[in-house]
Formats: C-alpha cells, structure tokens, sequence
C-alpha cells in the first residue's frame, strides 16, 4: 500500500512539474522567489499598494506574479471546511519585484507617502514621456479620464508657457496596462483611495490612441510671430521688439496654450485635440483652432478678450529666438568696439568732449553749440550709445552705420538723473569711423521707419570729432 501510495505521489508531483513548466512558471509553489511592494491595488481579495508581500512564482508566458495573501486581507471562506486562499496571481506590473526582504522594505519605506495616491487624467492626448522633461520621448498617450498610479515625484525641467515655466510638478507614474514614465501634474487631478476599496478604471479610456505625426510635429515647434522673418531674413533685428517672450506656446505636457503678442496675452486651456482636416485641428473647451501652411508657417485663430474673432500668424525660425539675440547682440557689441579702437575719448573746440566705455556708456561734456537743436535741454551729458539702428545700401556709401545715444535726465541741480529705461531721450546719428576720428549726422525723426534710416537730412549737422590723446 505505501508502494501504491507513494508512486500517485510521485505522479501527482510529475504531473504537476510538468503543469508549471508548460504554463511559464521558472519556481514552485511552496519556494519563497522574493519579495515584492503592491504598486497599484489588488482585487479580489483588496490588498492596497505599498503592501509588501511575498513573491513564489513568476510567469513570463502569463506576464504574472504568485504572491502570498497577507493574512489581514485574506478573505474568510463562506464554510469551515473550505481552505482559505492565501496566494494569488497578480499581473507583473502591479508588483516591484526584489531578490530580498529587506530591499523590499526598504523601497516600501520610501514608497509610503506615495502608496495611496492616483491620478485622473484632464486631457487628452496628454503625453507620458521617458524622462522628466517635455522634450523627452513620449512613451504613451493618456486619454480624458485615464487614471494613473503616482509613483514618486522627480526633479526635471517644468514646461515652459513663452519663458513662464508653468506651475507643477513632474511625476512618476504608473497606467493600468503597465506603462511607466513621467508626466507633468499640471492637468492631472491628483486624489487618495483608501486601503481596501478598489481602484475605478474606465475601460474606455485605457487604449493608447493612434499617433498623429504632423499634428506631433506641429506642437513641437517653436512658434514666434510672423514679423520676425523678415527681421531675420533682411538682417535688421529690432531687440525691442523681437524676443522670446512673444509667439504661440502650446504644450501637450500641461494642456494649456499660451498667445503672446504685443497689446494681447491670453492663456487657453485645452481638453482634447480633434482633426479638422489634413492640416487644421480644434482644442476642445477653447475657441483655439490651428492651420499649418507649410512646415514653418502656422495660422491660428482665437479670439480677443471683448470676444471678436482674430487670426495670426506664426512663423517656425531656423535656429531658436535666443541664439538670435545672442548674435544680434554680438554684431552690436563688436560695430561699437569698432568705434572704441579709433578712441575712445573724441575731442572738439565746437563740439566738445566724448568719452565713450566697453559697455556702451558715454560721458559728454561741452556740447552747448548743440543745445537745443540735437540734444535737449533737459537732459544730462551721460548716458548709453545702443547700435539698434539700420541704414539702406544708399547711404553706406558715405557712412557706416546708425547710432542711437540714450541721454539721462537732468537730476536736482542740473547733475544726472537716474539712468532708468523709458526715461532717457534718444537722439540719432549716422556714423562714419575714420583713422582717429568718428563722423557724426544727426538724423531727425523723420529720416526714420523703426530703426531704419530712410535717408539723410535735407540740411544735415554734421559733428567731426578727432581722437584725443588724453
């Protein structure tokens, strides 16, 4: 008899063995594999994340854990003679598995202000990318509603609305079919579920929607006001009005589009992006739609803040609005150094003296011959030379260039104001560099579009100043 018994155990074992191994499993059942932390809420029997668990068997073939029931969520049978349940498959990416307990505690410790927060999602199309930043690779799409599992919060760069970057924090997150990435909380509605209830999951909104590559493309772009072209193209950049703070800001990462443009600022939040056509798309739950011309140029429509309708285009740069400015600035810097090397004091019996610095400072003293008629009689002999100013090809032949210098306002006793911007008075002057002298031409209001120089005066004044040896 225990010949019999033995050999139904040693078949019962194979059976099973073979039971295991055809269905994936690389453990037994009764071997401890290691210990693993719940990330998002069991069922059946409820066992809330952050809930630290053994961990028996794992199945590729099933893409799931055996773990065992902690006997506080373990559910009592309905009769006395039935077992209880004390193990359950889980699928793996509800699991952060670990080779030993103590890491396991470990991570559960840190996971613990975390364990019961999740996530709706308020938009769609809101993108789940690789790393915290808004330039990383998206990795999924959340639709409206989706709800996430908050895994921990990590530091990285926020999305930016023009050069406001917009309030949030980036988090780690886990969806309900096991994707993992960071996503900026800034249109997630962050809430708690209690220990024990189950987490509500709209199926409807777990699919991960289909990519739309020229729309991608579109968002990704840095969009800046039409007028900036022909700035860059014609080589006149206006610094006053051209700069990083104006343009079309979208991103996918907030759900929030932020228009910037001179006299009008206005941020729109967005739901959901629905396709119009090939080329043009609406944000739901604003009055924002878009139409892209070609690769770099984009039409938007919108409306003012009395409700009327207003289009605008947007132009996509070949190199970003910073770089720009930083060479703008460069090719300024090096005209007045230009200047500096022929002095850079200039001295004249009729015009007096100028002293002029790196950094574009002037000090000018005895220019009482030009009172009132070029230089005011309000203002100070200090102030700053800006090189902001361009001249048509005509007028190259016999000047180099344009200067505007920013005088300061008298202060108390006829000495110098304080140098605050919009306070200064500008008076503007052609300008030709000789061997140790520089030329100047005063330039009426008049001879001016912007800063282009249109012409010369009818009756120009003219100032030569030699270099001086002092």
């Amino acid at each position: 008899m225990q010949i019999i018994n033995r050999k139904k155990r040693l078949a019962l074992t194979g059976a099973l063995l073979v039971a295991v191994f055809a269905s994936g499993f690389v453990s037994s059942c009764s071997q401890l594999l290691g210990w693993g932390v719940i990330l998002w809420n069991v069922e059946n029997p409820t066992i809330p994340s952050g809930t630290l668990v053994p961990v028996y068997i794992k199945s590729n073939i099933d893409s799931v854990y055996v773990i065992g029931i902690p006997k506080e969520y373990q559910v009592k049978p309905e009769k006395n003679s039935d077992p209880i349940i004390n193990k359950k498959e889980v699928p793996l990416w509800q699991i952060r598995f670990f080779s030993s307990k103590s890491k396991a505690q470990a991570y559960a410790k840190q996971f613990i202000n975390y364990a019961p927060l999740y996530a709706e999602t308020l938009q769609d199309g809101l993108p789940i990318r690789s790393d915290p930043d808004n330039n990383a690779r998206r990795v999924y799409k959340l639709r409206q509603g989706q709800i996430v599992k908050v895994l921990d919060k990590a530091q990285g760069n926020p999305p930016m609305s023009g050069s406001t970057p917009l309030p949030g924090d980036w988090l780690q997150v886990l969806t309900d079919d096991g994707t993992t990435g960071y996503c900026f909380s800034y249109r997630l509605r962050i809430f708690e579920i209690e220990a024990g209830k189950a987490v509500a999951v709209a199926q409807a909104n777990t699919s991960n929607p289909e990519n739309d590559p020229v729309l991608e493309s579109a968002l990704s772009k840095a969009w800046s006001p039409d007028w900036y072209k022909d700035m860059v193209d014609n080589q006149t950049i206006d610094l006053d009005t051209f700069t990083d703070q104006w343009g079309f800001f979208p991103s996918q990462d907030t759900g929030v589009i932020r228009i910037a443009l001179p006299g009008f600022e206005k941020t729109y939040t967005y739901t959901a992006i629905t396709r119009i056509d090939a080329n043009s798309w609406r944000f739901e739950g604003s009055p924002l739609t878009i139409t892209l011309r070609n690769e770099t140029l984009l039409s938007v429509q919108y409306t003012l803040n009395d409700g009327t309708q207003k289009s605008s285009l947007f132009v996509n740069l070949p190199m970003p609005v910073s770089d720009i400015i930083t060479q703008e600035q460069a090719r300024r810097q090096k005209l007045l150094e230009t200047i500096l090397e022929q002095g850079p004091i200039f001295q004249s019996e009729n015009y007096g003296r100028l002293s002029l610095a790196a950094d574009g400072t002037f000090i000018w003293e005895g220019y009482d011959i030009l009172v009132p008629r070029v230089i005011p009689s309000t203002v100070s002999g200090t102030g700053t030379i800006v090189m902001r100013l361009f001249i048509r090809e005509s007028i190259r032949t016999t000047y180099d260039g344009a200067l505007t210098m920013y005088f300061n306002p008298q202060g108390i006793d006829g000495q110098p104001g304080p140098a605050e911007p919009g306070k200064a008075m500008a008076v503007n002057f052609l300008y030709k560099v000789e061997p140790r002298a520089l030329r100047l031409e005063y330039l009426p209001p008049s001879s001016l579009s912007g800063t282009m120089v249109l012409q010369r005066s009818a009756s120009p004044i003219i100032l030569y100043l030699p270099a001086s040896e002092q």
